[in-house]
């Protein structure tokens, strides 16, 4: 007997991603869980937006949102100021901003968001530290974000900190 059309699917497992008509004639792609082959959903969760399995609770495989398609890896243009991991996108209703993906190694850096990518941070030249713009009785001015433990302190000049001594 011949190979029929159904036989020639079966030879070729089906993509990560695919599509589905909606009812309005619409095609919208459906991204498959790379474990279980469940279509994945994008969820905005409270450190931000990422794709879930729609098996969970038995399929618990997340994904990172890259630019509204799932990804593996985090967006690698834009890396912690400290640690050097990837920095992530975060949304809530109250702000925008970015988190290391260094966080539960121990790297707490959070920085807001400016116009889509992260704010510009600089560290403290004695601990590594970030450096936090505070106000202080003669103005604003840099502190080290580890204080008391690091004491540095910087002038404000043009919203950054002047780092060196020469003015």
């Amino acid at each position: 007997m011949g190979a029929d059309l159904f036989d020639a699917a079966d030879e070729h497992p089906q993509e990560d991603t695919g599509s589905a008509p909606e009812a309005d004639g619409r095609v919208v792609r459906v991204h498959r869980c790379p474990r279980c082959r469940l279509p994945m959903r994008l969820i905005n969760g409270k450190m931000g937006p990422f794709w879930g399995c729609t098996g969970w609770p038995v399929c618990d495989k997340r994904l990172y949102d890259r630019d509204g398609q799932p990804s593996e890896t985090p967006d690698e243009r834009y890396r912690c100021p400290v640690c050097t991991r990837p920095l992530v996108r975060a949304e809530t209703t109250e702000r925008i901003y970015w988190y290391c993906t260094g966080y539960n190694k121990g790297c707490k850096v959070t920085l807001p968001d400016a116009a889509g990518r992260p704010a510009d941070a600089w560290r403290c030249p004695q601990c590594g530290h970030l450096l936090k713009q505070r106000k202080g009785r003669n103005g604003v001015f840099w502190g080290c974000s580890q204080y008391p433990l690091c004491r540095a302190s910087f002038p404000d000049q043009d919203n950054k900190p002047r780092l060196s001594e020469g003015r």
